[in-house]
């Protein structure tokens, strides 16, 4: 989180966020604070997932965009943590001043199961790719169908992202390389058409940060980053970061071939749920391509040099290797798919 937010919050704030949805006072636990900070509390002996968001990241009305697409996904009768509203209002989101800002607080289920454990071939293996595959391709079904309540405030689009827009703010001198390669893949995806089966409401990072196992089936949560783009980068996103972060040993670093193990499973069960035009799979590369500059964007945005883990730094360095060669994190053959 940036120094200038973290000033502002405190336990004044996690306190009157825990009164306004009847929380439990003190029953605090930090999950985690690099975009939004997000704790887990406790009321009536059940866990619940409190997140509060500083205004500079998101305003209220993006907010609520985003809880009013996750009630519409669970009425659809998907597996997400469902929203609640406070107790004062019955709003989904409550306001809390902070100085001249605010946070917005917003109360979800907690997710039944834990992370997948990468490790074990019992868990991280084709089934439960295929799994993930159904899963999105449910959402994107559904998606496929969603208006937008009347009146109602609308999510971004891709493009409006603040790393996109102000990308030179989070550049390093001497890398501006970078913004070249941006402006490059810009220009293809803004000339790319936006068809209703291949373009509309996404998740945008379901990565396996971002979802819990449990007997085999998976609950995704995390749909903060959620905004208007082309159904393939939910597809590009699962790969990009299970090639940088989770290729099994078994391939002995053999990364084209388990990228091709992965998308075989995956399609699989995206397509048993939904049909998207499978000529969009080539443009698979530019959104591999985009998530490493996003990357390299946020890591600078968010974390200054001197505070960055060896392993933060190692995987800068190899962003930045691959946005300077312009090649994707991994290149196949998308017609054997």
């Amino acid at each position: 989180m940036e120094a200038s937010v973290e000033k502002l919050f405190g336990e004044a704030i996690l306190d009157e966020a825990a009164r306004r949805f009847g929380m439990t006072a003190g029953s605090y636990k930090m999950l985690g604070d690099f975009e939004n900070y997000v704790y887990e509390m406790n009321r009536g002996g059940e866990a619940y997932i409190m997140r509060l968001t500083h205004s500079s990241h998101r305003l209220e009305g993006e907010i609520s965009a985003e809880l009013a697409w996750i009630s519409f996904l669970v009425s659809e009768g998907l597996d997400i943590p469902a929203c609640f509203p406070s107790l004062q209002g019955r709003a989904l989101t409550e306001r809390i001043p902070a100085g001249d800002s605010w946070f917005t607080a917003c109360l979800f289920q907690k997710a039944k199961g834990n992370p997948p454990d990468v490790h074990d071939p019992a868990v991280w293996n084709p089934e439960l790719f295929e799994h993930w595959g159904e899963i999105i391709g449910r959402m994107h079904e559904a998606t496929s169908r969603y208006e937008v309540p009347a009146g109602s405030p609308r999510r971004p689009d891709w493009e409006d992202d603040e790393l996109l827009r102000d990308a030179a703010n989070y550049t390093v001198p001497g890398d501006e390389f970078v913004l070249e390669r941006l402006d490059q893949l810009l220009a293809h995806l803004r000339g790319s058409p936006r068809e209703k089966n291949a373009y509309g409401l996404i998740h945008t990072d379901i990565h396996r940060g971002n979802f819990f196992v449990k007997d085999g089936r998976i609950a995704v949560f995390d749909f903060d980053d959620c905004a208007y783009n082309w159904f393939v980068h939910d597809i590009a996103i699962p790969l990009y970061y299970s090639l940088t972060m989770d290729v099994p040993e078994s391939y002995a670093g053999g990364k084209e071939a388990f990228a091709l193990d992965f998308l075989r499973a995956f399609r699989k069960g995206y397509r048993s749920a939904y049909e998207s035009p499978s000529e969009w799979l080539k443009e698979m590369p530019y959104f591999l391509k985009l998530r490493d500059i996003t990357l390299y964007l946020v890591i600078n945005k968010k974390l200054d040099p001197a505070n960055r883990k060896p392993h933060i730094q190692q995987w800068m360095e190899d962003i930045k290797d691959r946005i300077r060669r312009d090649v994707p994190v991994v290149e196949v053959d998308y017609g054997h798919i």
